[in-house]
């Protein structure tokens, strides 16, 4: 998609901080704005951060071309379970395949183990008469009776939204169409979602979970979107957004979706935010050369972690949200509870823990002088010299190191008979050991190598916490984003627009022909294109790339494949048992192949921003950049051992220059984040403004 104009603009929606970027495309210039997110109504934050971006860019009033957004509302409203009251309506006899779900075990031999309660009580799941066999040839009659009576049981209900998921629907949507048909027509102010309007694809329990997912956020999301679509109308004139100003939402894949897609779709939203951030680390390593990263996204809640090979996120169709499956294509990210706002706490036992409960906006950090009391890592940070004296959060927020040292010191410091430096010390450690662990799920217990691939910490803590996570791996780089604080932002300019396509169809390779295979393929690229034409996505910006889902029969799980055309059919079982052997170690030549599902992934390309170069300067350290000097307490890799303070310079990072080298210890502090070298880290300026720096040998 060509997007003509003088400013683009994106926020991200943090639980703690909203961010938001201006991108000046006449002259290549970025602005960066944190705010405060309002918990009461997300999007007022939203509109106060692009105003503050706008007007730092001297552009208030501007033309305003594109609004790229990214939240977390949807994933919020799951956790917390403030989504719509929702009904489940299904097949005589399967009223508890929500309660019942799969046989895998969060804990495999705890026999108290509690599951994580379904989002539909058991009182709101409803059947009804009728079925479909596995082809899709109907057996028995969809009961309109049975249907009338679910609409008589949701309107004393009190219900707000309606899930439909019939067996076999997959294969033939015709009942799930009828009964929604139906529903919509009985009922009022009742949203009705069917699961093959959402995901049409075999394995009822997964589709199941996902349509109620998605009927479950549809009124949260409805009044957000139109909150934020009606603020932005008001603020048109203030904002410079004309009324043909195109508005696009991230979604969970990494691709874009148009606001009025996001609205009747909300499920695919969920974890959307951390996902531009992906995109963004991708986008800033690629113009830096690498192509291997791990990311490392600390926000104030938590730390979102993904894995790039080759340039390319990892996507997955088998996560989960709260326990609950998302039976969608999303980026792959291992979300733990680690960030600037965890809270540090003693268990039982007497060790110190450090989240996953969070300070988030309110009350926040103790250093954050809106009445928190605990301490957090944020704290723990304030007390060892990360922050200065006169350092601001987000250019705003002035820290309170008093408010910092009296929550350590009371919470932890004293029960545990340290003293606050050693204690502060601790909850870092702690804070790291969680991130590590993290890294390691998606990393080493997926068959790759830590040392091979570069570590980007971004979010508004990550470059803070980046050396003594690389040095626990072994990883011999970072790489430090332009303005790492707002990546998550910046992933909404470079991302296209995206739409996932899938057909089950479950055959034995050898007996799908190739005209059967084309006319699949055919037919789903001309949907993508379709759904891309209708975006306003014009001819020459499409891309469709189709895909896969095999597996050796018998086998209850699959792996994707690329298949560019159907000329490429009889080569597809040795692909996949070369994909088989490098996934799992072995691979069986012997066991027939089995397709599961067609996919297809519909791109509009959107022109991505060019992104401002630097101007070069010395390859010696900035003395123009260097704004003084403090003591900055650095822990010891070794917990037995005792950490030092040490004189650290510190810097302004608007003020580097491409070619710069940086020497640790140093502090390089900007209106998003502060980065911390360690002793022994040598960081480098590129053209583009990224820092990569080489880590120091653990000490």
């Amino acid at each position: 998609m060509t997007l003509r104009g003088s400013v683009r603009v994106a926020s991200d929606v943090g639980g703690t901080f909203t961010d938001n970027i201006a991108y000046d495309e006449a002259t290549h210039t970025i602005t960066v704005a944190k705010v405060s997110t309002t918990p009461g109504n997300r999007a007022l934050g939203t509109i106060a951060g692009l105003k503050m971006a706008l007007a730092l860019q001297g552009k208030t009033g501007a033309s305003v071309k594109y609004v790229g957004h990214g939240m977390t509302t949807a994933t919020n409203a799951v956790i917390q379970r403030q989504g719509a009251r929702t009904a489940f309506i299904t097949n005589a006899g399967f009223r508890d395949l929500l309660l019942i779900g799969r046989q895998a075990r969060p804990s495999l031999y705890d026999i108290r183990v509690t599951r994580t309660p379904p989002l539909v009580a058991r009182e709101h799941c409803l059947t009804v008469r009728g079925r479909l066999d596995a082809s899709g040839r109907e057996i028995e009659a969809l009961a309109m009776d049975d249907l009338e009576a679910a609409a008589r049981a949701i309107e004393s209900g009190a219900i707000e939204a309606v899930a439909i998921c019939f067996l076999h629907s997959y294969a033939n949507p015709a009942h799930e169409r009828l009964a929604r048909e139906f529903l919509l027509q009985r009922l009022k102010d009742v949203v009705v979602c069917a699961s093959t309007d959402t995901m049409a694809e075999f394995r009822e329990y997964e589709r199941a979970s996902t349509c109620v997912l998605n009927a479950f956020l549809m009124p949260v999301m409805d009044r957000y979107l139109g909150s934020l679509t009606a603020l932005l109308r008001d603020a048109a004139d203030g904002l410079g957004i004309a009324g043909v100003t195109p508005v696009m939402v991230m979604e969970a894949s990494g691709g874009l979706m148009t606001i009025a897609s996001a609205r009747r779709k909300p499920v695919h939203t969920v974890l959307s935010g951390p996902a531009g951030g992906v995109v963004a680390s991708t986008h800033v390593a690629k113009l830096a050369g690498v192509l291997h990263i791990i990311t490392m996204d600390i926000g104030g809640t938590s730390t979102d972690i993904s894995v790039i090979r080759n340039g390319v996120p990892a996507i997955t169709r088998d996560a989960k949200l709260e326990n609950i499956p998302v039976r969608l294509p999303v980026i792959d990210i291992n979300a733990i509870g680690a960030g600037g706002g965890s809270i540090a706490w003693i268990d039982d036992g007497g060790a110190l823990r450090v989240g996953p409960l969070s300070a988030e906006a309110v009350p926040g950090p103790a250093c954050y002088r809106r009445g928190g009391m605990r301490p957090t890592t944020t704290d723990a940070n304030v007390v060892l010299g990360r922050f200065g004296p006169d350092t601001r959060l987000g250019g705003e927020m002035l820290l309170d190191a008093e408010a910092s040292h009296r929550a350590i010191r009371n919470a932890i410091a004293a029960p545990l008979g340290l003293d606050v430096l050693s204690a502060a010390a601790g909850i870092l450690r702690v804070t790291h050991a969680n991130i590590v662990r993290g890294i390691r799920v998606v990393s080493i217990e997926r068959g790759h190598d830590p040392r091979d691939f570069a570590l980007v910490p971004f979010g508004g803590a990550g470059p803070m916490h980046g050396t003594p996570v690389a040095r626990e791996l072994r990883i011999p780089r970072l790489l430090i984003p332009p303005a790492p604080g707002i990546l998550c932002a910046l992933g909404q300019l470079v991302s296209d627009l995206r739409h996932d396509l899938i057909e089950t169809r479950i055959s034995a390779h050898a007996a799908l022909q190739g005209d059967a295979v084309r006319g699949i393929i055919e037919r789903l690229r001309r949907h993508g294109d379709e759904l891309l034409s209708a975006d306003g996505v014009p001819e020459a910006k499409r891309r469709i790339e189709t895909h896969v889902d095999a597996r050796y029969s018998g086998q209850s799980y699959e792996l994707t494949l690329p298949l560019a055309d159907a000329t490429q059919w009889p080569a597809l079982p040795q692909a996949f048992h070369l994909m088989h052997q490098a996934r799992f170690g072995h691979h069986d030549t012997s066991c027939p192949v089995e397709i599961v599902n067609f996919g297809v992934t519909a791109v509009g390309a959107i022109d991505a921003p060019e992104l401002p170069r630097i101007a070069h300067g010395a390859e010696q350290p900035p003395t123009a950049a260097c704004i003084g000097a403090r003591r900055v307490f650095y822990e010891a890799d070794d917990p037995d051992q005792p950490g030092q303070w040490r004189e650290t310079q510190i810097y302004r990072r608007e003020k580097l220059l491409a070619g710069n080298v940086i020497q640790g210890p140093a502090v390089i502090e900007e209106i998003s984040a502060t980065n911390v070298l360690y002793p022994g880290d040598v960081a480098r300026v590129d053209r583009f403004a990224s820092m990569l720096v080489d880590v120091g040998a653990p000490r």
